[in-house]
Order: C-alpha cells, then sequence, then structure tokens
C-alpha cells in the first residue's frame, strides 16, 4: 500500500507537468480574467487534448520519442514565464473548503467502482462487476498502445484496431510507455480515474458558476452530477425491501459510475469543458475563445462518439438560432469546423460506421416495463387493446404508453425532476426567449438530443449500448436541477427549513448510488486471475517477442460449472483480453464479445480455433498454425477437453505449472 501511495503522488506530479501544465501555456495566454475552477478546468482539458493529438502525429512519423523531450521544453519555457501562477489556481481546494468536500467525496463515491478490481490479493488479480472484462480491455490498449502506432487489435491478431474510440486510451497508453515503472493496472484501475473525476467535477462547478453567475449553484450542480441517482429504489424496494439498489432499473447508468466507462467519463468532462470556453467565446466574440473551442472539441467524438452527435446536434441548433435572431455566422464557421474534423476522426478509427445505429423506437421502454420492472400485465393489455384496432382501444393504448414513458423519463432522472421547475418556466413563462441564447439552445439541444437518440434507436452488436446517451441528458438536466434547487431554497428564506430541504433532496437522491457499492462489493468478486496464472502470464512477456502471436482455447460458457464459489478463474468466467492485458501479447481471438461489437468477422476465426482443439486433423492443424504465424499456444489445463499432441502439432513446451501450459511452434 505504501508502494501504491508513492507511485500515486510520482503520477500525480507527473500529471502536473504533462498535462496541466501544457494546457496552462496555452489557456493563460487569453486576456479574459479567469478564476481558479476556470483555469484548472481549462487547463487540465486542454492538456489532455493536446496531449493526445500531440501523440497522434508524432505517433504516425515514428517520432513518439520525443514527446517528453518537447512536453519539458514547454514545461520550462511555463516556469520561465508564468513562475508560481502555474501553482496558484490550486489554491481553490485550500480556500473552498466546500468545493474541495464535494470533489472529494465525489472521486470516493466515483472512484470506488474500479479502485480494488486489479489489485494483487492474496489469491491474485481480483476483478468485480464487468471489471474483467472492460477494464481489461482498455488495459489491453495500453499494452499495444506501447507497442504499435496506429494501434493494431490485440484481441485479433493482424488487424488494426478500428471501430473503436481510443483516445482515452492513447492518454493513458502513451503515459504508461514512457513511465512503465508505474504499473498499468494502477495507471487504469486507480490512478487515470482519480484525474477524470477531478476534471468532470471542476469543469462543473466551473461552467455551471459562471453561467449562473453564482457558486451555490455550482454547489449544487456537482450534488446533482456526483451523488444523484436513478429512482431505481423504490421498485427494489416494493420487491424485497433493499432500499440501496436498483440503480439501472429503468435502464441508464448514472454518472456516478461513469468511470468505468473512461472513455464516456474523459468525454463529458471535455464537453462541460467545451461549454465553458463557448461561454466565454459569446461573452467575448474573440478569435483566443473561438480557437480554444475548437481544439476542446476537435476531435471529441475520438473519445466518444456520442459526445460528438449529441454536441454536434446542439451547437447547430445555437448556429441558427444566432443566424435568425443575430444574424451572426461565426457559430456556423465553428460547427461547420468540428463538424469537419469529428468525422474525419471518426472516419480514421472507424469502417461502416454510419451504420451503427438501428431504427427501433420504444426498446428500451418496452424492454424496461417486460424484462426490468416485470410488469406483464401492462404490456398484455398494450397488446390486446392493439389487437382491438377501435378507436377507443387506441385510446387506451397512448395511455398506457404515457405512463411508460413517464416512468422511464421520472425514473432515470431522480431528483434531477426538479429541473423541470427551471425549464418550465424558461420555456413557457420566458415566452420562448431562451431560443435566442445560443448558450441556452446547445444546452436545451444537446440535452434533448441525449434523451431522443435511446428513445428510437438501438446499437448494432450490443443492442443496449446505446442507453449510454442518456449521461448526457442527465448531467445538463442535473444543472438546471440545481438552478430549481438554488431558488426554491431562496423562496423558502428559513435557515433550517433550507437545510432540511437539502437534506430532503441527498436522501432521495443518493440511494442508487450508494446501493451500486452495495450490490458491487456485498458480493465476492466475479472473476480471478489466480497466483499460478501471473507466473505463467509473466513468463511468456518476458520471454518472446512483443510481436507474437498467441493463440487461446475458445471460450467454453459451461467451463464455470466445474467451480462452486466465485470469484471464478477468468478464462471461466467470460472471454476477456486478460492475455494481451497481462501479457501484452497479442491473441489469435479473444475477448469474442468485443470483437462481435467492433465488427470483426469474429466467427470465421472462432471456427478454426475450435477445429484446432479437436485435434482430429493434425495436418490441417500444422497448416493453421503456420498460416496464421502463430508464435505460442496458452491453455489452462482445466480448458482441455482432449490432450494436446505435441508431436502432432508441432509444438514443444514452453511453461508450465499446476495450472497453465504454454507451447511454443517449431519453426
Amino acid at each position: 500500500m505504501i508502494n501504491l501511495v508513492v507511485n500515486f503522488l510520482i503520477f500525480s506530479f507527473l500529471i502536473f507537468w504533462l498535462i496541466y501544465t501544457v494546457g496552462f501555456v496555452f489557456v493563460a495566454r487569453g486576456k479574459t480574467k479567469l478564476k481558479d475552477e476556470d483555469l484548472l478546468a481549462l487547463s487540465l482539458s486542454i492538456g489532455v487534448v493536446i496531449f493526445v493529438i500531440a501523440t497522434i502525429i508524432l505517433g504516425f512519423f515514428n517520432l513518439r520519442n520525443l514527446i517528453i523531450p518537447l512536453i519539458l521544453c514547454l514545461d520550462i519555457a511555463a516556469i520561465y514565464k508564468f513562475r508560481i501562477r502555474l501553482l496558484s489556481p490550486w489554491k481553490i481546494f485550500i480556500k473552498d473548503k466546500l468545493l474541495f468536500l464535494l470533489i472529494f467525496m465525489g472521486i470516493l463515491m466515483q472512484g470506488f467502482i474500479n479502485f480494488p478490481s486489479g489489485f494483487l490479493y492474496k489469491e491474485g488479480l481480483l476483478f468485480w462487476s464487468s471489471q474483467g472484462h472492460d477494464g481489461l480491455w482498455h488495459v489491453s490498449l495500453m499494452e499495444e498502445i506501447t507497442k504499435n502506432f496506429p494501434p493494431q487489435n490485440p484481441i485479433f491478431s493482424g488487424e488494426q484496431l478500428y471501430n473503436y474510440h481510443y483516445l482515452v486510451d492513447i492518454l493513458m497508453g502513451e503515459f504508461y510507455r514512457n513511465f512503465q515503472f508505474l504499473s498499468a493496472l494502477d495507471l487504469y484501475f486507480r490512478f487515470f480515474p482519480v484525474v477524470f473525476s477531478i476534471m468532470i467535477g471542476i469543469s462543473v462547478f466551473a461552467f455551471v458558476s459562471r453561467w449562473q453567475e453564482n457558486k451555490k449553484i455550482g454547489y449544487l450542480a456537482l450534488l446533482f452530477t456526483y451523488f444523484t441517482g436513478s429512482f431505481g429504489y423504490i421498485v427494489t424496494f416494493a420487491k424485497n425491501r433493499n432500499f440501496f439498489g436498483g440503480e439501472t432499473v429503468f435502464w441508464a447508468a448514472q454518472i456516478n459510475t461513469i468511470l468505468g466507462n473512461p472513455p464516456h467519463a474523459i468525454a463529458i468532462s471535455l464537453l462541460v469543458t467545451f461549454l465553458l470556453s463557448f461561454y466565454f467565446y459569446l461573452k467575448e466574440r474573440n478569435i483566443f475563445w473561438f480557437l480554444l473551442s475548437a481544439v476542446l472539441a476537435m476531435m471529441l467524438s475520438g473519445f466518444k462518439v456520442s459526445a460528438g452527435i449529441v454536441l454536434l446536434s446542439g451547437l447547430g441548433a445555437a448556429a441558427i438560432s444566432e443566424i435568425i435572431f443575430s444574424k451572426r455566422w461565426h457559430t456556423l464557421l465553428l460547427c461547420v469546423f468540428l463538424g469537419l474534423t469529428n468525422v474525419i476522426t471518426i472516419k480514421t478509427v472507424t469502417r461502416g460506421a454510419e451504420g451503427f445505429l438501428m431504427f427501433l423506437p420504444w426498446w428500451f421502454i418496452r424492454t424496461m416495463v417486460v424484462v426490468k420492472l416485470d410488469w406483464i400485465d401492462l404490456e398484455h393489455r398494450r397488446q390486446h387493446y392493439l389487437a382491438q384496432g377501435t378507436w377507443h382501444a387506441y385510446l387506451r393504448v397512448f395511455q398506457l404508453e404515457s405512463e411508460a414513458f413517464l416512468i422511464f423519463l421520472f425514473g432515470n432522472l431522480g431528483m434531477r425532476i426538479v429541473g423541470f421547475l427551471e425549464i418550465g418556466k424558461k420555456i413557457i413563462l420566458g415566452k420562448l426567449s431562451e431560443f435566442k441564447n445560443p448558450l441556452e439552445v446547445l444546452l436545451l439541444v444537446t440535452m434533448l438530443t441525449g434523451f431522443l437518440i435511446p428513445l428510437f434507436f438501438v446499437q448494432k452488436g450490443i443492442i443496449y449500448n446505446n442507453i449510454q446517451f442518456m449521461q448526457y441528458f442527465l448531467l445538463i438536466f442535473g444543472f438546471y436541477g440545481a438552478i430549481s434547487t438554488y431558488k426554491l431554497l431562496l423562496f423558502i428564506k428559513n435557515r433550517y427549513l433550507q437545510v432540511l430541504v437539502i437534506i430532503f433532496l441527498i436522501f432521495l437522491s443518493i440511494p442508487t448510488v450508494i446501493g451500486n457499492l452495495v450490490e458491487f462489493y456485498s458480493r465476492p468478486p466475479l472473476a480471478k486471475i489466480s497466483l499460478g496464472e501471473l507466473q505463467a502470464l509473466e513468463y511468456l512477456k518476458q520471454n518472446s517477442n512483443p510481436f507474437d502471436k498467441v493463440l487461446a482455447a475458445p471460450f467454453n460458457k459451461y467451463l464455470n460449472s466445474k467451480y462452486k464459489l466465485q470469484p471464478w478463474p477468468i478464462y471461466a468466467w467470460y472471454s476477456t483480453p486478460y492475455i494481451p492485458a497481462i501479457a501484452g501479447r497479442w491473441t489469435y481471438l479473444s475477448a469474442e464479445e468485443q470483437a462481435l461489437i467492433t465488427g470483426y468477422p469474429m466467427e470465421a476465426r472462432l471456427e478454426k480455433l475450435k477445429k484446432f482443439f479437436e485435434q482430429s486433423d493434425f495436418v490441417q492443424n500444422r497448416q493453421f498454425l503456420k498460416e496464421e504465424n502463430i508464435a505460442y499456444l496458452y491453455i489452462n489445463r482445466d480448458e482441455l477437453e482432449k490432450p494436446l499432441d505435441m508431436g502432432e502439432n508441432n509444438l514443444k513446451p514452453f511453461f508450465e505449472n499446476n495450472e497453465v501450459m504454454i507451447f511454443k511452434v517449431r519453426k
């Protein structure tokens, strides 16, 4: 643990000089008087984008070793020019104790989804929830980026990585490449989550405080961002008297779990920082803020496709508003530029990305009613009235659909529903005057896009992945919830009643947030990489070529029946990229679901794998190993249904312990 703390302090020192200082150099060139929170939010986000852009450019020219020297030169210039000003924004966490407390608690609340996984316990590496798959997928990409740029697909050897937004993995992977004394597991599961959580918190506070010109609303926005979940606990309490749980009863994951999805976490922080920069642009109308806004969002889709879609929708609407009401064209120019750069980014990292959405209206609402809520009666009644086909029957269908829709909407929003007070006031009492304000239009349309897309579309591959769009809706709706709450507190006036309102708000907001941690850690971890496997993987990493290909057995979903209690061995739990993640070697095929999601021809390879392990045609087996340039076979003893014939398969022993056998293919 002491070693972990020391490494985190070293990591923090490096982040300060490689990310924050780089961003500060650019942000501080403006003439706008910025507050500490503005400087922190903008510097961290700009620093991340510049670091990733520099890695990409130098990577294409095979000059990545220059990135640290170049940044050090920039740091020296920054020290000479700014001196103590580099440190001064951080004093806000000393002066503003409430802000420090909220962000610190937010880091813990978000971070404990990640922190315990991938840590070395006495049984080996343990993984809770989906971290043994999702987390190790990102760790495998980090390992890949240390070797190659552009990256190859570590789970599908011989193919370039595509159909995945991997810019956040470039950030983490390039950092790991330069500082390999830091564990990739620590970087992913413990260190970078702290950075991403800080970026989300400080950007939300900075933007909302500036937008509303009120820090108290900024504090409330942090409550709605970090500590507000769905109303799922109402359902779980009604079913089994469990008050702490039910986050995804209405489908949408809440923002408190977002660190389990690093592309989404960094995209949210960049999107909110863009809002802050765009606010300054609208206020001052100068080229500096125009360019800074452009840099912040120019590759947003490469961090998360959904973030680029919702932001460009909102910005396009804001541009139209400006043209109609102010006869200004600059926001349209910014929108066109960002549209082009994001399309180029997507085309670079994808193949056929335009077809990833399927039009399937109401899918999430239908499945919420039937699968999540187990409300079969409502669905039966809907189908009954549809079958009748009368005018009165269609009215009843409309009633039932409206009920389901409102449950979906309010259930996912949780206590953010108070935001309807402010939104209603702006739209109805304001007589639509807010549509003349480009920033308000940007917020409302961005938010609405995040809601409407999952209402009408699902995603190919893993159909429910599209629900992630909802998190942008929940985030921005929380901003309006903060405004409504503040105005309600002003209306009450009595200080004790105000405190009671805040306590009541927190009490009704936090059950599913706490419930996530209860659900995660009240049960044993799901998967483990045992000490024996770690020994084998480390031997493979240290005694093979970084570009060697490894053949592993196909995932057997029935293998877990051999084990009574969890955690199960990771190869029996799920098809995961644990070999590329821990050993840093390509696999012919692993993490089959991930390969399917990203559009690789997984079935053909899976069929070849199965034929190889049938051990029925050794001539074909030897030809297969040669044609696919396989260097090693990595097999857990429990995975073998038939013994491997080393001689007939042209193999020789490479490593063996009581759990794992590794064979080398003879040349």
